[in-house]
């Protein structure tokens, strides 16, 4: 859930922060800069005026990069006793020297680093951050002059530094002059808060005071996580989920938001002359908006079609996409996951193979589950080549097909997933993913041209490389090519690790594309064992219990083949890297970690 952080320079505008429902209530002077430090003894009495009712961060200026000045700093700042201290991090030499010097104070007070996104932030720091204990990573602009977060950061970029934050263990801020626009655009990014002044000041402007009116309307736009003891809320990815709206009324009818003439350079096709560049696509989109009222005032109460723009740049930004009917499918999907949306057409156009244009146009309407699907007979391909759940003998085990993320290979959690999996009461099959040996393939695609065939045969060795590196670190865990060694592994009380290349380079219903990565073939997998669950181990937090798999297909965080290879049966659930401590535990008692992900309602299939 995205928190609400809300800037104040003292007590008075705390306490209207406090009426107004502000999640963090961040002590800062706008006055003396991007991250103006407020004096210590009006941050303690703010401190003390809070009580407890809100958590209160403080900035420590717009210091110079120099270790010794930020470490004092920031020591005087927790002394107040705030909960988060925020501490810019500006190009320089010495950024990290400054982190290394705040290590013994990370140990016992959650520290907040801020980048600047007009300062050309340097995301390879958040390794750093992590590693010497930093709770948490934000991105600011440091000129508030000119220009907002979005304009020095767009959109396409945002989920990079999210999930990387996360994947390190680390709390995610967006801010920097945000308005009310801003915050649908970024709430689909799931960071843990993002951060007002300017907004909140109405047109008063930043170094003014709050006013309760301009609170209020931006807390109306960040869904609000329900308080003990307070009143009920609702977060708006559960009724998205649910195929709800809030507050909409349905005898107000639709409106109709477009976006035409959109062109974008994609990484698109299907033929070897089309990988390796990019060539302008044009993107016509369609969405009928259930409407709230009809009389729209602010940002309540429309559909930005800022959204759609944006989703399709970050869609197109995740790299070579085979088909414009995949390309379509994506966009509709992920705009079918705002609630308000009912029906989407999407028509995408390619400009650059001929005289005219050439290309698709879908039409995808919400059902009542709240899932994006196909309307009529231009809907989703037939599922029925995908593999099959075998018939069961009782005293076949039917066991959890586990995907070890390879972005995890980069990570401290690497190991205790390892070890959890290895220590497992449940019977487990582990699927090592590709991660940064199969990102070699990628580009070494691009510069080499091979085929998308030749490129999946090499992923799938990629697999296999992993998997000797999971294979290496506990002897509970075995290699196994085929499901009879698998089987008899399991049998023996072992931890099988897949090493795919003999099962899934010559099966007929895997298709050799950049679609079916890891996460299909552990789906696929699960067919042919007749698992009880699927768990995928990813290096990112940025999914919800009231995630759809199209939802998380559209986001990238299942590749776009799995929804199709997912057997009927078989319990779906991810887990990413805050679920790593808990893993041991929970495997050794029967248990899986993470979250349990609602399927997909298909027709019934027959056993294969």
């Amino acid at each position: 859930m995205t928190k609400m952080l809300g800037s104040v320079t003292g007590v008075d505008e705390a306490e209207i922060a406090l009426s107004g429902r502000v999640d963090i209530i961040d002590l800062k002077d706008p006055k003396a800069g991007a991250l103006g430090a407020v004096p210590t003894e009006i941050i303690g009495q703010a401190t003390s005026f809070i009580a407890g009712r809100a958590p209160v961060s403080a900035v420590c200026g717009d210091l110079p990069m120099e270790p010794e000045t930020i470490r004092a700093k920031a020591e005087e700042i927790a002394a107040t006793g705030v909960d988060y201290v925020k501490i810019g991090f500006f190009p320089s030499a010495n950024a990290v020297a400054c982190a290394e010097v705040l290590a013994p104070l990370a140990a016992r007070t959650k520290l907040i680093a801020v980048l600047f996104a007009d300062l050309a932030p340097d995301f390879e720091l958040l390794p750093i951050f992590a590693k010497h204990r930093f709770h948490g990573a934000m991105v600011d602009t440091a000129n508030k002059a000119n220009g907002r977060l979005l304009d020095h950061l767009p959109p396409e970029r945002i989920p990079g530094f999210v999930d990387r934050a996360k994947s390190l263990g680390l709390m995610v801020g967006l801010s920097g002059s945000l308005e009310a626009p801003d915050i649908p655009r970024l709430l689909p990014f799931a960071p843990d808060f993002l951060g007002f002044r300017g907004a909140l000041c109405g047109d008063a402007g930043r170094a003014g005071s709050i006013s309760a009116e301009a609170v209020s309307q931006i807390r109306e736009l960040v869904p609000q996580e329900s308080r003990a003891g307070g009143p009920s809320s609702v977060d708006y990815r559960l009724l998205a989920a649910r195929g709800y709206s809030p507050g909409t009324d349905p005898t107000l009818g639709t409106d109709k938001i477009f976006v035409r003439d959109f062109v974008l350079p994609v990484q698109i096709g299907a033929y070897s002359f089309e990988h390796g560049h990019t060539q302008k696509v044009r993107f016509d989109v369609t969405a009928d908006v259930l409407q709230v009222t009809d009389h729209p005032e602010d940002m309540r109460h429309v559909f930005s079609y800022d959204i759609i723009m944006d989703g399709i740049r970050t869609i197109v930004a995740r790299g070579h996409i085979q088909l414009s009917e995949a390309l379509a499918e994506q966009v509709a999907t992920y705009i079918l996951e705002n609630p308000r949306v009912v029906r989407v057409t999407v028509r995408v156009e390619k400009l650059e193979l001929g005289p005219g244009g050439v290309g698709v146009e879908i039409e995808r309407k919400r059902q009542a589950a709240g899932r994006g699907v196909a309307s009529g007979p231009t809907g989703r391909k037939d599922q029925s080549a995908v593999s099959q759940p075998r018939q069961q003998r009782p005293e076949v085990i039917r066991p959890t097909i586990v995907k070890l993320g390879g972005s995890t290979a980069r990570a401290a959690e690497m190991e205790n997933w390892i070890a959890a999996l290895a220590g497992s009461k449940l019977p487990i099959v582990i699927v090592p993913g590709g991660g940064q040996f199969a990102d070699q393939v990628r580009e070494s695609q691009i510069y080499m041209d091979f085929s998308d065939a030749a490129a999946h045969a090499m992923a799938i060795l990629a697999m296999e490389q992993f998997g000797q590196v999971i294979l290496d670190r506990h002897e509970r865990l075995v290699p196994a090519r085929s499901l009879d060694e698998m089987v008899r592994a399991l049998d023996e009380g072992k931890v099988p690790v897949w090493l795919p290349s003999s099962l899934a380079l010559p099966a007929p219903d895997i298709p050799a594309s950049w679609d079916m990565t890891s996460d299909s073939l552990a789906a696929w997998l699960a067919g042919k064992l007749g698992a009880k669950a699927l768990l995928l181990i990813k290096q990112t937090g940025a999914f919800f219990g009231s995630d759809t798999i199209d939802g998380l297909t559209a986001r990238g965080i299942v590749d776009a083949g799995f929804a199709a290879m997912l057997p009927n049966g078989v319990d779906f659930h991810l887990a990413g890297p805050k679920d790593a401590a808990e893993a041991g535990a929970l495997l050794a008692s029967g248990n899986l970690p993470g979250i349990a992900i609602a399927a997909p309602t298909r027709p019934a299939r027959k056993a294969g």
